[in-house]
């Protein structure tokens, strides 16, 4: 299941914006006419139980710009079918996921021949930050990641029937790597060191790598996430965002309603200027892609 974002030709001055619940200050057109020609493709992973839509912000500055973006609902891990199996035990379908992604788009009569097969990026926040990094050439020690698996299997916290689906097995792990992606965009990536992508592991991913964090990320601190997987990476430029700063800083504006249903997504400390840093966080991964 995939959100397409892309440039469109809009045959109608008058048409009216896609109306999203729960966020403001968007501009897409449901089903508009795609632009002539080849564009290059982003493919956008979203965080843990979350989906590509809660980052059309994103998707739509890049599309404004002539990319297609396409966002993955993620397998079994996405805000309307998840389960814990693929939350926090599988994490290897999700670079999975965006490797038969692409496949899917390339051989499509129509998107195949919309897209320029050797301009493949991707961009992700929180664990899809951590799946671009893994994706695109980080690796995760074995050990280490069946000790995280062992961490679930063992969590009396999740029920009994549901540990018994969790496999103890890191081989599907090692081995997510796709050489079609050639930039990486990581919005503050989460997990890195407790899922076992060490100093040695990360030192694998070459490509161009972008990080960005906010300055005060409580879900996934920068230090130990963000910062130490661009001190690791070869050719990754680090940008943290000064200031109160929260981890879903990445997330679309939200209307008042978005702001009561989802509080905690919604509403950012006192003179945090959400608007503000998207715009610089999108010219920033335009200058990045580009």
């Amino acid at each position: 299941a995939l959100a397409m974002f892309y440039p469109a030709e809009l045959p109608d001055t008058s048409a009216t914006p896609f109306a999203m619940p729960f966020f403001t200050n968007l501009r897409l057109y449901k089903d508009a006419p795609l632009a002539d020609g080849r564009h290059p493709l982003v493919m956008l992973s979203h965080g843990r139980g979350s989906n590509p839509l809660s980052y059309a912000w994103f998707a739509e500055t890049l599309a404004s710009h002539g990319y297609i973006v396409a966002g993955l609902y993620h397998f079994r891990a996405n805000t309307y079918d998840q389960t814990i199996a693929y939350l926090a035990n599988k994490l290897w379908q999700r670079p999975r996921d965006v490797s038969l992604a692409v496949s899917f788009l390339l051989n499509d009569p129509v998107w195949g021949k919309a897209i320029d097969a050797e301009k493949i990026g991707i961009a992700g926040h929180s664990q899809g930050g951590f799946t671009s990094l893994w994706i695109g050439g980080a690796k995760v020690d074995p050990d280490k990641f069946l000790a995280f698996q062992k961490g679930w299997k063992n969590n009396q916290m999740v029920p009994a029937h549901l540990r018994d689906e969790l496999p103890l097995d890191a081989h599907p792990a090692l081995d997510v790597h796709d050489e079609r992606i050639k930039a990486v965009f990581a919005m503050a990536p989460g997990i890195i060191r407790a899922f076992g992508m060490d100093e040695a592991g990360l030192g694998q991913l070459t490509l161009p790598t972008y990080i960005t964090v906010g300055a005060r990320d409580t879900q996934a601190p920068p230090a130990e996430n963000a910062v130490f997987a661009a001190k690791h990476i070869p050719h990754a430029e680090l940008n943290v965002i000064p200031g109160l700063v929260d981890h879903e800083i990445f997330v679309n504006e939200c209307d008042e309603e978005g702001k009561d249903e989802f509080p905690e997504a919604c509403i950012d400390a006192p003179g945090v200027d959400r608007a503000a840093i998207h715009k610089s966080v999108a010219e920033a991964a335009l200058t990045f892609f580009g």
